[in-house]
């Protein structure tokens, strides 16, 4: 009995083996989650915290109060003298952008402690995401914007903070108690962010910079060698335009590249609201291309994925893209669009991660299994950035890792196609070489066929010609030695007239043998032979003979053993022209007639004449069939004088 069957991926299974390809594909399904999890946690806990040398070195503002004053200066000293009663903030700061209530200015107050004057030059560092203004013991220390510009809001939207680093003279830092004030401006789309404001001696505090910039490198060459690969992609892909694939991942490639132009520029490629549009619209973009390709990688048969991941990007654009001209704040739980926006972007990589592992269930593999993982990766670290920099922020310090995921995804794709393309070039090769074997062993096959046939048709040309030619002794010397034998045996005739015979037998045989002796193609020369052997009978009739052959280029029509027809025609039209002509001179001329073609050969007497285009009479017959075999052209004509007859034969200069 046969056993039933279901298809699993790309494969067809028994139904026996249905729970065991299930929880294989559930292992798979969860070492695939698992490893990229595990990778992500590691990361998060190996990446934040400081090195407690670099800590014990620095003074970090963790705390401060909150004054409400949107005046330019610091709150006077009568107002700290209050400062109990001022709330109490603790930093980081994370606030989103109000939505219903008109933002304001306000201060926020730090105090601290030197133990020992400062013998250096400090640096400090304050990281945020609103215009500030920085005062150290109510002297201007720094601004980040120009201060015409201190009350206006940012209009782009900003990933990340920006770093306001300044250095501070060590006069400023002496003993005792010190009051740093940050007016923190109005709030732009992306809300407010003050960070833990950082001072130390200039060495400590470029050695604790080393994250940042290690980061900073890290994104900067992320995105060059993403368009690196993105410009190899294309470039094969032009090359052979058959793998669709390629320009899809060479495109998904570009986006990442530029969701990480925001932390390489230094300033926005695009104003308000422009840039933020753009930004979201390439994540969505990117979405629906991650879940594409790895379908079209893992599960190229299944065409569903692709289809999906298109739906997504053709809803998710346009909503996405409204939200970002509406200016829609991302930390705005209140509204739906955050929801949807974060909920379809993590139910879009968990297919992804599914197709991955559906496709490494099916098919196996140790690239399939690296896309696998991969995928994973992105997922859980896009979740990890997005729950702690957007659900909770300011719970956990958070480092946005999503580069990682994206040189990881850049540099598998690029080796993964890279791998695809040269083995598509070396089964091309392959293929090549096999038909060039091929190609040459039927070559060699048809050589020795044509050999053969070349050969059977060389036997058969000459059998052919033998037959002809026995066929012309025959017809020709065969029947004048009949006669002269028959004029032999006769006694009534003369020996004179026996004589006359075996010259005409003897003028026969010449005439054939002058006719196979031009092969070259030359008429010049096959009728200056005929007129060798003809012109005596035409004298011997009364008749003259006007020569005015002209030279004519070599004819293929007369190479060979075909000049023998054409000494025919001749022979037979001088033929009936001293038997029936009654004529007393005969033309012979040549014409090279280039336009048509051809070279004229005109026989012209001046006899009783023929008409037009004769038909009866065997010799005529047999003059049009040679004229055929030749590929020639005959046709009598009346007398250009206005009598005899004209033979017009039109030869052609090219082989028929």
């Amino acid at each position: 009995m046969q056993s039933k069957k279901w298809v699993q991926g790309c494969g067809v299974i028994d139904m026996e083996q249905r729970p065991v390809a299930r929880r294989r594909g559930m292992g798979m399904l969860a070492l695939g989650v698992l490893v990229p999890l595990l990778w992500t946690v590691m990361l998060h806990a190996v990446l934040l915290p400081w090195p407690a040398e670099q800590a014990q070195q620095l003074v970090q503002l963790r705390t401060a109060q909150r004054v409400a004053s949107a005046e330019l200066l610091p709150p006077p000293p009568a107002q700290a003298a209050a400062a109990g009663a001022l709330p109490s903030v603790t930093l980081p700061l994370y606030e989103p952008a109000p939505r219903h209530v008109k933002p304001a200015p306000y201060w926020l107050r730090m105090r601290f402690d030197l133990q020992v004057p400062a013998s250096q030059t400090w640096l400090l560092e304050l990281n945020h995401r609103v215009p500030v203004l920085v005062y150290l013991d109510h002297r201007l220390l720094a601004h980040s914007v120009p201060l015409d510009m201190i009350n206006l809001p940012p209009e782009n939207l900003q990933l990340g903070a920006t770093r306001l680093a300044v250095n501070v003279p060590p006069d400023w830092l002496g003993a005792g108690a010190h009051v740093l004030d940050v007016r923190v401006g109005l709030p732009g789309p992306a809300g407010t962010r003050i960070g833990v404001p950082r001072l130390g001696p200039e060495p400590a505090m470029q050695e604790a910079d080393f994250n940042r910039r290690a980061w900073l490198a890290l994104r900067t060459l992320t995105t060059v060698v993403s368009l690196v690969v993105a410009v190899f992609l294309f470039s094969a892909w032009l090359v052979d335009r058959r793998e669709r694939l390629v320009p899809l991942a060479a495109l998904h490639v570009v986006l990442l590249a530029y969701l990480l132009s925001p932390y390489v520029l230094a300033e926005p490629l695009l104003s308000a609201p422009w840039w933020r549009l753009s930004l979201d619209v390439a994540d969505v973009a990117a979405k629906a291309m991650l879940l594409a390709v790895v379908g079209a990688w893992a599960l190229p048969s299944v065409r569903w994925v692709q289809r999906l991941a298109l739906a997504y990007a053709l809803v998710g654009i346009p909503i996405d893209a409204l939200a970002a001209l509406a200016s829609q704040p991302w930390l705005d739980f209140s509204h739906p669009w955050p929801w949807w926006a974060l909920g379809s972007r993590l139910g879009v990589l968990a297919l992804a991660v599914g197709v991955a592992a559906a496709g490494w269930q099916a098919h196996g593999g140790a690239q399939r299994f690296v896309t696998l993982v991969l995928t994973g990766f992105s997922l859980w670290i896009w979740a990890d950035v997005s729950f702690f920099a957007l659900v909770a922020p300011g719970r956990v310090p958070v480092v946005d890792m999503n580069v990682l995921a994206y040189a990881g995804w850049a540099l598998w794709v690029g080796a993964l196609l890279h791998h695809r393309v040269l083995h598509t070039r070396r089964r091309e090769e392959q293929l090549r070489q096999e038909l060039a074997q091929q190609l040459a062993q039927r070559s060699e096959e048809l050589k020795r066929q044509f050999d053969a046939l070349q050969a059977s048709e060389r036997a058969r040309m000459a059998a052919q010609e033998r037959e002809r030619l026995l066929q012309e002794m025959h017809d020709g010397l065969g029947a004048q030695l009949t006669s002269a034998k028959m004029l032999a045996l006769d006694p009534n005739y003369s020996r004179e007239e026996l004589v006359r015979a075996l010259e005409d037998c003897v003028r026969e045989l010449r005439l054939a043998v002058d006719a196979l002796s031009v092969s070259n193609g030359d008429l010049g020369l096959l009728l200056g032979s005929l007129r060798h052997r003809l012109e005596p009978g035409l004298r011997a009739a009364g008749i003259a003979l006007r020569w005015r052959v002209a030279d004519a280029p070599p004819l293929a029509a007369l190479q060979g053993s075909q000049a023998r027809e054409l000494a025919r025609i001749v022979q037979e039209a001088f033929s009936n022209i001293v038997h029936h002509a009654m004529a007393t001179s005969v033309v012979i001329e040549t014409h090279t007639l280039h336009q048509k073609g051809c070279v004229l050969l005109v026989i012209e007497d001046d006899g009783l004449g023929m008409g037009a285009e004769p038909t009866a009479g065997r010799g005529l017959s047999n003059m049009r069939q040679r004229a055929q075999r030749l590929g020639a052209e005959i046709e009598w004509l009346p007398g250009s004088q206005g009598r005899g007859t004209r033979l017009e034969v039109r030869l052609p200069l090219q082989p028929a």
